[in-house]
């Protein structure tokens, strides 16, 4: 179970980066909601939280480690 749950959390965290990711147009509807991502050339490769602001994503902040990110609702991601 454990190493299901791990798929399940790795393939969110891809899938949030390639839907949207910093610099990524979103709409003032959006505004406030979040992703986590783990792009490479963005905070040494650890994961990040970026954020809607009525416009585009933009980072919101850094996490620790390259899993490191949760997203637990539209508008709620946190570092773990």
């Amino acid at each position: 179970m454990r190493f299901f749950s791990a798929v399940a959390f790795i393939a969110t965290l891809l899938v949030a980066a390639k839907a949207q990711d910093v610099g990524e147009p979103c709409g003032e509807s959006g505004a406030g909601d979040v992703g986590c991502a783990n792009t490479p050339s963005v905070n040494g490769g650890n994961a990040y939280i970026f954020i809607c602001n009525g416009e585009e994503f933009v980072l919101f902040a850094d996490c620790a480690s390259p899993f490191g990110c949760v997203v637990e609702g539209p508008k709620n991601a946190v570092c773990v």
